[in-house]
């Protein structure tokens, strides 16, 4: 008669977890790990060498000594803190997070903001470029009519191409964001606004306060005696490589998120400012030959009224506007179209793995960075970035908290966690610090990746994200 063998059941049995590993060697390595733990298991933590010494203000009495020589390795470790998340996951998760509580605190109050914020009036703007030249546009694959470009005869461009596409793009097509034609694409003036974006979005926010100063029937001047305009803005690379930004826009009284503003500064009032102000945002850039390029904001211009409930499709809510925000401050640009490091030399845009769209933006860049009426937009040292040189988010001083607070909080608690006693008041620290490397060697990377995983199981998902029109402009 044959033997069957019958397996047990251990579907319940735990499995090896990489944290088990550190059990398996020596201290050194269990410290170092643990030292990787605390940074989420980053991708690629910066190596300082160096020291900090802690004095009594007044007596110049050595209190502390903190040095890299008594750290794992002689050497410590920081986290890279690179808000991409194609780059370093846990890093971005806690970029993330942190933009979360800065957009967030400023809609609905917390982080030093009083909940009495949520009463204000606020709005959420959606600001985009110009049109540089026709280009291929995401459709409606589940709406047969939906085209790329409607065809209106046979339109051709000087250079014989045509002017229309019958073709259904997803988003996921490559032609999408790419110009009709390439000779007829002012790339030029692609390249010019995105150098100048910082430039416009200060006029346009100044414009905003001229369109309620005007409409409220006071002077420009005496505005800031009677409301305050605060915003929180990220942007973002379209697929036409052209940035166009996000912004939550709130009015204050003139003291700031604790004072209430006038009764007849309301959301209208908000939103009609802002609709005004885009068409009248200019700046003028002198180029060669005494040419004066006008640069504008372009015509999509969507504000919507920000609610604490949420209910309603037409409205947004705190949250849904905060995880918004954060997406994409922490989502990775568009593949093939800037590149994360900058330039040296033109011979590397060619060698570099991008689409013939940016490349070609990017070889614009850098030819009129030896332009010496453009001298001053530093193009070649921005030209990896399409000519783009902010910040990828900024805010207004008194909106909210800060990125530098929210670290600060969460530096404290963790030292209050390792029992380490600081004195408030009355102590001078000295400290010298030298960078002697970046990322970790391929078998340490892969425990790196094990530590992230269980960080992302950790924090759990995301939230869900709200999505707009994403149609490029043409």
């Amino acid at each position: 008669m044959a033997m069957v063998a019958v397996m047990p059941d251990r579907s319940d049995r735990p499995v090896l977890r990489i944290s088990h590993l550190a059990r398996m060697v020596g201290p050194e390595f269990r410290a170092w790990y643990q030292a990787l733990e605390r940074l989420g298991g980053c991708a690629g933590p910066v190596m300082l060498v160096g020291h900090t010494l802690t004095r009594d203000a007044a007596t110049s009495e050595l209190l502390h000594v903190f040095r890299s020589a008594d750290l794992p390795f002689g050497t410590l470790m920081v986290a890279c803190r690179n808000r991409r998340e194609s780059v370093c996951v846990p890093c971005s998760l806690l970029h993330n997070g942190d933009t979360f509580q800065i957009i967030r605190s400023g809609l609905s109050g917390g982080k030093g903001v009083p909940a009495s914020v949520s009463r204000h009036p606020r709005v959420f703007a959606t600001v985009t470029a110009p049109s540089f030249g026709p280009v291929h546009r995401v459709t409606d694959n589940h709406r047969a009519s939906d085209r790329c470009r409607v065809r209106r005869g046979e339109l051709t461009c000087p250079h014989g191409n045509r002017l229309w596409c019958a073709a259904q793009h997803s988003a996921s097509d490559p032609r999408v964001g790419t110009p009709l034609c390439a000779e007829c694409y002012d790339y030029a003036g692609a390249v010019l606004w995105n150098a100048s974006f910082g430039v416009l979005w200060n006029q346009f926010v100044k414009q905003i306060g001229r369109e309620t100063a005007e409409r409220v029937g006071v002077r420009r001047g005496e505005l800031p005696n009677l409301v305050r305009l605060s915003f929180a803005k990220v942007v973002e690379f379209q697929r036409r490589g052209s940035i166009h930004a996000h912004a939550a826009f709130r009015f204050d009284g003139p003291d700031g998120p604790g004072d209430d503003p006038p009764v007849w500064a309301t959301v209208g009032l908000l939103r009609e400012a802002i609709t005004a102000a885009g068409p009248a945002t200019r700046r003028y850039l002198a180029g060669p030959g005494g040419e004066r390029r006008a640069l504008a904001l372009g015509r999509q211009l969507d504000v919507r009224e920000i609610t604490g409930a949420g209910t309603d499709d037409r409205v947004l809510s705190e949250t849904a506007v905060g995880s918004y925000i954060a997406k994409y401050v922490t989502k990775g640009d568009p593949a093939g179209m800037v590149l994360p490091r900058r330039l040296r030399h033109i011979g590397q845009i060619e060698a570099a793995p991008l689409s013939e769209h940016a490349r070609r933006l990017m070889r614009t860049a850098w030819e009129l960075g030896d332009v010496p009426e453009y001298e001053g937009l530093h193009l070649q040292m921005w030209a990896n970035q399409l000519g783009f040189r902010g910040n990828i988010a900024t805010k207004s001083r008194v909106y909210s908290t800060t990125y530098g607070e929210l670290r600060e909080v969460r530096a404290a608690y963790r030292r209050e966690l390792a029992g380490v006693v600081e004195p408030k008041t009355g102590v001078v620290r000295e400290s010298s610090w030298e960078f002697v490397g970046k990322g970790l060697a391929p078998d340490l990377a892969e425990i790196a990746e094990g530590i992230a995983e269980e960080t992302v199981i950790r924090k759990g998902p995301r939230p869900d994200w709200i999505e707009f029109d994403r149609s490029e402009e043409t």
